[in-house]
Order: C-alpha cells, then structure tokens, then sequence
C-alpha cells in the first residue's frame, strides 16, 4: 500500500492555488480555525488551518492528547452547502493534507458550493507523526532490507517512551474525524481516500454511516484482506497480464519476443550474485553505487507495476537488464529512494501490525506465495518487523463485510499489484447502492494514462449528484494507458542537425541548449531545475527519451521540426495533460 499516488513534476510544481479563488463564504465559525499558511505548500488566501485535541485512548477518554492538523479551504461561490469533501491519504501512513489538497485540486469544481476538510490523522503528517528517522536511509538499504528489524526496534523504544502505539488504529483515527466533524458544525461528509484510505473509508461506514453521504474508493483494500500476504500473488498477476499485452501487442513483441525468458534471466542471474550498477546520486552529485539482489530487483519490478507510465516501460527495461544494461533499471530506484521519508512508520506499523499481520499464520504463507516471482520476503519481513510492537486487538468485525446503504463509487485498476481489482468487487457486494468501475490496464493509479481526466469528472458529478444513478461513465472506456516503450531508433543525420539550438519559455522562466554529441542529441537546461546535462534516446525521428539518474520515467522531449531547424520543443511530463513548450531564441 506504501508509494501511492504518483507525483511526477519536472518543469511545473502542482500551484494548488491557481484552482482556488477569492471571494469564498464563510465556512462554519469556529474558535478551531484560523488563515494559514502550510510552510512549503502553495495555497489559497482563504485557506483556514487548526489543531483540535483528541485522547490518544479513546477509550479512556483521559490522559495523552494529539493535537490534529486542520485545514479547510471554504466553498468559493453562493450557496454553500453542509457537506464537505473529506480525503483519507494511502500508505497507511502518508499526509491527508498534502495528498488532498493535490485531490481537491483534480476536483476544484466542487469547491463551488462545499468546502474541503483535511485532516492529518492521528500519528502522521502534523499531527504528531509517528516517523522513524532510523530508517531513513539509503536506497542500497531500501532494496536490501524492507523494515529492517533492528531499525524498527530503535524506533518503537523511542516512540513508546512518548506514545501509547497501541492507538494508532483506523478506528481511533477515523473516530477522531468524526469528532472533528461534529466539532466544526458540518453535516454528512463527502469521503473520498485512495489505496489505505479506502480502509478508512469503509471503516467511516462501519462505524458512522449516519455521518456519511457518499464515498469514493479507488484502490480499494477489501476489510478481510490481510496485507501484505496477497501481495505476491496480486503481483504477479499484475505482471502476468502486462506480459501477456506486450506478446498481443505487434510493436511490443517484435521488440521484446522472449521477454518472460528475459525476465527469467535477470531474476537468475541477480540471485547467482548481486549486479554492481554504477550511477550517480541526483543530490550530491557523486559516483555511488548499487548492488542489485534478486529480492531487490524483485522490489523494483513491483514498484514499477503500480504506474501505467512504469509499466509501459517495463518491458523495455527488463529487456536492457537481460542484455547486459542494468543502469537503466537501477535508475527507477533511485526515483523511489527520492520519496522515501514522505510516511509515518510509526503508523503504518501501528495500523499493519495490529489489523494485518497479527491474522497471518505461518502455514498460509507458502501456498500464498507459492510460483511468485516475489516470493515471501516482504510478507516475512513484516512479520519480523511486528514482534514487539505494541498492539491492541481490533473490534471483532475488523475483517468483516461493510455493509452500508450510502451512495458509492469504487474504482479499480485491472493490474494493480497492491489493492487488485477483486477487493473492488468484494466490497461492492455489501454496499447496497455502490457503482464500481474497472480501469483497463490501470495499475494503482491512473497517472499518465490517456483520458485519466474522465475519473475527477465522473468523481465531481458523482458527488455532485449524491448517487451513482444515472451516472454517465462512457469515458472509461476510452481511458487508455501508456503505449508500451520501445528500443531506441537511429535517425538520419539530416534530421539531428535540424534540432541543435537554444530554446526557452520565458514565461515560466526555463531556457534548454541543444546540440549533437556523437550522432546524439544533448540537452542542457541553461535556466530551471538543475539537472545534469543529458543524451537523449531517439525513438522517432523528433521524439527522444529523456532518462538520467533521479529523473521521473516517462519524460520525453519532442520536437517541432516541419523546417530547416526546429521551431520549438516541448518537454513531455506523463502526469501532465499538457507538455512545457519552449520556442527556438537563437
């Protein structure tokens, strides 16, 4: 569940402020909330921001109080209505606030006549996170050793000398959302949460159905699983099925016909010994260097599966490894050790141990895993990681059916490796008036795919409308991910030498040199991110892929070259409708 939604920026920051707008009515008043501003987060001068305390045992009702973060960015138009959009983050672990205000971004349209409440829920982002800097390491680390268990011991025996991690739960946090909600003067909400936020979600209905006028689920973690132990099987699966589009795709498999052998061969061949990559660090800007085990590779492939962008480059990746290059592999983890840090452990271990891992048995570890390419190791780790954590057991219907009369929309990816798409149709069964929708060759998100768009309309008109009835989702069918990437391609002379110059756009402030090195384009960005100078990879005659060590996949530059030189260039960002154009200066 860890690593959700994708944040790909390059070129362009999410300005979340350039949605929202003045002029806003007046939220409910409250003593709680008062104008803000998140350090580092652009946001809107109407936005309010607050803490309200809670009991950490709730139980109890005495005691240790957390502070929660509250941010709420009031209805921008006449009319406002009682009902407030409210979004659970994934990992367990990550910022509601952060990954919310990026979502409310997607669905500024609701922002009309409803606010949006955010809440850091107990144990992470600001609202006393729970976050082990003992594992904050390197990417080597990473690889080797998912929740290294001497490390997670160091951070449990510093955390519990503070916290009683016993309740960090999904039920406390969500109880506490719950008194938020009664604490602000607010009616039914309006919830929303993506992969472990679906958790939350569905436990909101368990438990406070009354307070709750629909819900939108995507990536949804049916209650009875037990997670990580499908995690294998949903793996491969996902896998599996890309394979197979790749051997139905003619472009695909005339470039990759034996890519099952091939992926054999770089599991083998990393598990006779680690495969040394040399690369260099985005931040420091140093030689380093990355041995690649086979359960490291194994972590790579996974993690690749969750984006269509990633996946639509697996084939092409898993292709250079069995060829002998393994450095363009080996990037893809430098790219996930850059968003490492972004999640409370502490909560994710509070909330994995005690809903999760305390139901796995060890004898039902083997069959589930049993012909995965991923094997036991990370549902092995995780139960080495849970010995010793403070844990107290949930409610007797923790794993049970949620079943709930409130409007739904369930959203799924048909490959997605960590909440597959059976768990959607799971949950549907029970939520009497639920739509589900099933994204062809979505993964875990639906960053970069063509017409993604369809689902934060389908989402506002859904919400809009209080029920699925009605609901016109003709657009999913044209949803469409990534075309597959394909070897390089060599280009005439002729055309290279129509590209070298310098190009700039000068309202966004960023200015590009390009010129030929050995038959090659070279990039140098002369104004924006500082990025090393690149070679790019041809895979037309005016398109080229733009790779580098800590680079997001998926970046392309493309050229307008219908003259004698190139007029323009536009820098390709997957997670972005829209390309950066910078027009020819020289």
């Amino acid at each position: 569940m860890r690593n959700q939604r994708a944040v790909l920026a390059v070129f362009t920051a999410i300005a979340v402020s350039a949605c929202f707008h003045a002029g806003a009515v007046e939220p409910p008043r409250s003593s709680l909330l008062k104008p803000c501003k998140e350090p580092g987060v652009p946001l809107p001068p109407e936005a309010l921001c607050g803490t309200y305390e809670v009991f950490e045992n709730r139980a109890a009702r005495s005691g240790r109080k957390i502070p929660l973060r509250l941010l709420v960015l009031p209805a921008t138009g006449p009319g406002r209505l009682p009902d407030p959009f409210v979004y659970f983050a994934g990992g367990p672990g990550d910022a509601s606030i952060l990954e919310g205000l990026s979502i409310a971004q997607e669905l500024a349209s609701l922002r009309r006549r409803r606010d949006v409440l955010l809440v850091d829920l107990r144990g992470t982002g600001r609202s006393g996170g729970l976050f082990c800097t003992e594992l904050q390491e390197d990417v080597q680390g990473f690889l080797d050793d998912f929740l290294p268990t001497e490390k997670i011991r160091a951070c449990r025996d510093r955390l519990k000398k503070e916290a009683d991690l016993s309740w960090y739960t999904t039920d406390a946090a969500v109880d506490d959302v719950e008194e938020v909600r009664a604490a602000l003067g607010y009616g039914r909400l309006n919830l929303m949460g993506i992969s472990y936020g679906t958790r939350a979600v569905l436990t909101y209905l368990r438990r406070h159905p009354q307070s709750v006028r629909t819900a939108v689920m995507e990536g949804v973690l049916a209650p009875e699983e037990r997670y990580p132990l499908g995690m294998a099987r949903a793996t491969q699966e996902a896998l599996d099925g890309l394979i197979a589009e790749c051997a139905g795709d003619p472009a695909c498999h005339g470039a990759f016909p034996a890519l099952r052998q091939e992926l054999e061969t770089i599991l083998s061949r990393a598990a006779a010994e680690p495969v040394l990559v040399k690369l260099t660090n985005p931040g420091t800007r140093r030689a380093m260097e990355l041995h690649l085990t086979r359960s490291g590779v194994a972590q790579l492939l996974r993690y690749r599966l969750y984006s269509p962008v990633e996946a639509a480059l697996l084939p092409l990746r898993i292709h250079q490894a069995a060829q002998g290059d393994w450095k363009p592999l080996a990037r893809s983890a430098l790219h996930d050790g850059m968003n490492l840090g972004s999640v409370a452990e502490g909560f994710y271990q509070s909330v994995t141990c005690a809903e999760d891992v305390a139901f796995i048995r060890d004898e039902e570890i083997a069959p589930a895993v049993a012909g995965t390419f991923l094997g036991d190791f990370r549902v092995r780790r995780q139960k080495a990681a849970c010995e010793g954590w403070p844990v107290r057991a949930p409610g007797p219907d923790v794993h049970a059916p949620v079943v709930a009369d409130v409007p739904s929309l369930l959203i799924a990816g048909e490959r997605d490796p960590a909440t597959p798409a059976s768990g959607a149709e799971r949950v549907a069964r029970t939520l009497q008036r639920s739509r589900r929708l099933v994204i062809a060759d979505g993964g875990h998100d639906t960053v970069g795919m063509q017409g993604e768009a369809c689902l934060s309309g389908l989402t506002a008109a859904f919400i809009e409308a209080g029920t699925a009835d009605g609901l016109d989702t003709s657009c999913v069918a044209q949803i469409r991910r990534p075309a597959f990437e394909l070897p390089a391609v060599t280009v005439a002379q002729a055309d290279l030498e129509r590209l070298p110059g310098s190009y700039a756009n000068t309202e966004m402030g960023y200015a590009v040199k390009v010129n030929l090195q050995d038959s090659r384009v070279r990039l140098s960005i002369t104004q924006g991110p500082p990025f090393p100078p690149a070679l790019l990879e041809a895979t037309s005659p005016t398109r080229f892929r733009w790779e580098g060590d800590g680079l997001a996949p998926g970046l392309a530059v493309a050229f307008e070259a219908s003259g004698e030189k190139a007029g323009s260039l536009t820098v390709i960002q997957p997670n972005k409708p829209e390309g950066v154009v910078m027009k020819r200066t020289d």
